[in-house]
């Protein structure tokens, strides 16, 4: 029974260490991912907004979404990632989900959110400092911007409701985020140049290879609408990158 005892307390006192050695190297792996990772964190706390706007200064939405960073020559994965759209600066939320850091386009040359890349513009390069969307695989890409203004007009302007009356602000004002979207066609010597429509697109290709570019937009299924625009702009690059 003596023995018995004795092999069951240096079986439990073994697991026990054991499980503890375990606990011990999971969380020294989980403070030295959290050490590279809390680089990030440094930086300039983002922007908060109160939201007394119609819209919201974001890319597009609020809502962060998992992506992978390339900051100040580092890849970080899965992070929760958003672009303010006014600021120019790309938002990556904390772990606690309350907090999030703002990055310049010089610290995060570039970073992908879902399958969409996007790439961080410095001061005193081709185009203006700031983030862009970027579209096609090939020689030839197009760089989307997306900007965000704080903007206000009358309550009668256009005769129509325009924004978001902020009652603790003047009541005949309305107050939104106004969206300006530019594009640019990257050429395959790395030239930019600005496009504002579908034509503008078309023809930064070959006459002789328009055609087939159209008929595989067509066959892409792709309509008018202002809307589908971005849809439009991979199509073409698909189609001439073949």
């Amino acid at each position: 029974m003596k023995n018995l005892l004795s092999i069951l307390f240096f079986t439990a006192t073994f697991l026990l260490f054991s499980g503890t050695l375990q606990a011990q190297d999971e969380l020294d792996i989980f403070q030295e991912a959290a050490g590279d990772v809390s680089v990030l964190f440094r930086g300039k706390q983002a922007t908060r907004y109160t939201f007394s706007y119609n819209g919201n200064p974001y890319w597009e939405r609020p809502d962060f979404q998992s992506g992978d960073i390339v900051f100040e020559g580092n890849l970080y994965r899965n992070l929760p990632l958003n672009v303010d759209a006014r600021e120019q600066r790309v938002l990556v939320r904390k772990f606690s989900g309350v907090t999030a850091v703002s990055l310049t386009p010089v610290q995060t040359p570039s970073f992908t959110i879902g399958d969409r890349r996007f790439v961080g513009i410095g001061p005193g390069e081709a185009l203006a400092e700031g983030f862009y969307e970027v579209f096609g695989t090939g020689e030839e890409k197009v760089y989307k911007r997306v900007d965000k203004v704080l903007s206000e007009a009358v309550a009668d302007m256009n005769g129509s409701a325009i924004g978001y009356i902020d009652p603790n602000y003047r009541s005949d004002v309305y107050r939104y985020f106004a969206i300006k979207t530019t594009y640019y066609f990257r050429d395959a010597e790395g030239e930019f140049s600005r496009i504002r429509n579908r034509g503008s697109l078309l023809r930064k290709f070959p006459s002789d290879s328009r055609k087939e570019i159209r008929r595989a937009v067509k066959a892409a299924g792709i309509g008018s609408s202002k809307n589908q625009f971005d849809d439009f702009c991979k199509a073409v690059l698909n189609a001439a990158a073949r």
